[in-house]
């Protein structure tokens, strides 16, 4: 008995000695690194002006960032017009212009005003739209890997571009994408069914009226070109896209854009060291300066690039259904279908619409 006391009495003297003698490590992790984050285009076609506010949040690096709500903001041209954005009643720090009609137009020139909550102002330098070349055409390749059981498959699906360079110099381009999908349900919820772990998704079965998901570019979609060596000459199977394969059809609207050359040489930057990233000591890419500042504060980091573009555009159909080749289906399973008391509406975002899409023809 006396051993077993000895041997208690030494254990909780060395664990008193190790709570004095170790303080707890306290991690100073910051808040904020301060800034604002813009992401904003307009264009000379409807349903392609979108502005985005954040500002970037605990760590810069992985990109966490906050929504700026209840922000004014409008676009001005060099003849005092003004057009004004509000926020997206669905997705908090999106904002889309008033007037669903609104255009720019080629030749005019344009600013970004900015005035936050917090009486905070900014503005973009001016930018100028220059006339974009036509798509000559749109068209698609078969994608093919080799599947440990079923040999050769096809896998997906690469979208290619043709297009002619104007013989004036000084063109530069970008590409990007709309994917619309028509859905039959307008709600998704979770779900956490009895005995089981995993939540399930439920969806009510119907919308009020048609309704079209919109998927936009998300990771590597930095996609740009300078006519420096092409001047005059066809850009042939220029890469836009790359889906996977299913059993349905698949909708996409291409746009080419013409970006002014400041654009072109931040996307540019922008792709590069989005390429490098990778570890903590990587610089950010969002930590770019671009065409926008502080009139409050002129030692505020604003970060991004207010684009004006001329849009050329073309919606094609990709076929994926009635394959007559091995494919691997790489398909969302649909929601579990819960019957409600009505059908969920169709709500106008910068994510879903329920204005048919331009090229739609089903």
């Amino acid at each position: 008995m006396l051993q077993r006391f000895l041997n208690f009495t030494f254990l909780l003297g060395l664990l008193l000695s190790l709570s004095t003698c170790i303080s707890p490590f306290q991690a100073d992790v910051p808040q904020s690194v301060g800034g604002l984050f813009v992401q904003s285009s307009i264009t000379t076609k409807k349903g392609l002006q979108l502005i985005q506010l954040t500002r970037p949040s605990v760590f810069e690096t992985k990109s966490i960032t906050v929504a700026v709500r209840n922000a004014k903001v409008w676009v001005s041209d060099k003849d005092g017009q003004r057009f004004d954005f509000k926020e997206d009643t669905v997705n908090r720090g999106f904002y889309l212009p008033i007037n669903p009609e609104f255009v720019a137009i080629v030749g005019k020139t344009y600013r970004l005003h900015i005035n936050t909550a917090e009486n905070e102002s900014y503005q973009s330098d001016p930018e100028t739209i220059t006339p974009v070349a036509p798509i000559d055409r749109i068209y698609t390749e078969q994608r093919f890997v080799n599947d440990p059981v079923q040999g050769r498959v096809l896998d997906g699906y690469n979208v290619l571009l043709d297009t002619q360079d104007p013989a004036q110099t000084g063109n530069y381009y970008r590409w990007s994408w709309l994917h619309f999908n028509d859905i039959s349900f307008c709600r998704v919820r979770y779900r956490i069914p009895l005995f089981r772990r995993e939540p399930e998704f439920i969806s009510d079965p119907c919308c009020d009226r048609p309704c079209w998901d919109v998927e936009a570019c998300t990771k590597n979609c930095v996609n740009v070109m300078s006519d420096r060596l092409v001047n005059g000459k066809k850009i042939s199977r220029q890469f836009i896209s790359s889906i996977v394969h299913c059993n349905k059809d698949y909708y996409i609207e291409v746009q080419q854009r013409s970006i002014s050359q400041g654009a072109y040489d931040y996307l540019r930057t922008v792709d590069q060291l989005s390429a490098n990233s990778g570890s903590v000591f990587d610089v950010a890419p969002s930590a770019i300066r671009g065409n926008i500042r502080s009139l409050s504060n002129p030692e505020e980091k604003v970060y991004g690039y207010f684009e004006a573009s001329d849009v050329a555009e073309v919606g094609v159909y990709i076929n994926r259904s009635n394959i007559n080749v091995p494919a691997l289906q790489r398909c969302t399973p649909p929601p579990i279908f819960v019957e409600p008391l009505d059908c969920y509406p169709c709500i106008e975002s910068a994510f879903r619409t329920k204005v048919k899409p331009k090229f739609w023809t089903k």
